[in-house]
């Protein structure tokens, strides 16, 4: 298939990476500002930015505290500003040319982590998808958003395996309640990462690895509706 993205315009370093979680970690962020801004006067992308430094650096902050080089409080200090930072990338409104549909993103019922969310959420706006993003989705929640609007698909993100029966319930609320009734639903995170045979047994339509296999996979879908 042509019409998938080439986010990974410009190699980043792989050893930039730690470098990058000390500036992020630092008193304030201004060095790790400074580094964005000369990778993108360098000419890296910012899908690249966010792939290849921005969720490195966040996987690297989850290790430096399972292995106690890190403090609860310096990590998620550190995811906080990595929210900022990719924020400062988003593209201005007028700047979306496109329009593909619209998309509604959410966490697993009580999961915790949105910051692969927020990176989904970030390149979608940036391949021309109208997002809906929630910070939550308690029971009931998933399928009262869907039909509040038509979306094109749905996306969760769940980290823990115990989430997982909260995950499929709320994907049938999404089946039932949706206001499209062909509407689309993939899963991605931790929890799911590579595991494609989960796909039925959850009820969902795909299983993503990263934020890039997600916007191919909505592609692929946009794709489709249009040959229909």
């Amino acid at each position: 298939m042509n019409d998938v993205p080439s986010f990974r315009l410009r190699g980043i370093p792989p050893e930039m990476v730690e470098t990058f979680a000390h500036l992020v970690f630092s008193p304030d962020d201004s060095d790790a500002r400074a580094l964005i801004e000369q990778l993108l006067e360098d000419g890296a992308s910012a899908e690249s930015i966010m792939l290849e430094l921005l969720a490195p650096t966040a996987r690297l902050m989850g290790d430096m505290w399972c292995s106690d080089d890190a403090s609860f409080l310096d990590v998620t200090l550190g995811l906080s500003r990595i929210q900022r930072l990719m924020r400062q990338l988003r593209l201005p409104a007028g700047d979306l040319l496109l329009d593909r549909g619209a998309a509604l993103l959410m966490p697993a019922p009580g999961e915790q982590h949105l910051l692969g969310l927020r990176m989904v959420e970030e390149l979608l706006l940036r391949d021309g998808w109208r997002v809906r993003s929630l910070q939550t989705a308690t029971d009931g929640l998933a399928g009262q958003a869907a039909a509040e609007e038509v979306y094109d698909f749905v996306g969760f993100s769940v980290s823990g395996e115990r989430l997982l029966p909260a995950l499929r319930s709320a994907i049938r609320e999404v089946r039932a309640q949706s206001r499209n009734r062909n509407i689309r639903i993939m899963v991605g995170g931790v929890a799911v990462s590579g595991q494609a045979r989960l796909t039925p047994p959850l009820g969902a339509d795909a299983v993503v690895s990263d934020a890039q296999e997600a916007v191919i996979q909505a592609r692929r879908w946009h794709a489709l509706a249009g040959v229909s």
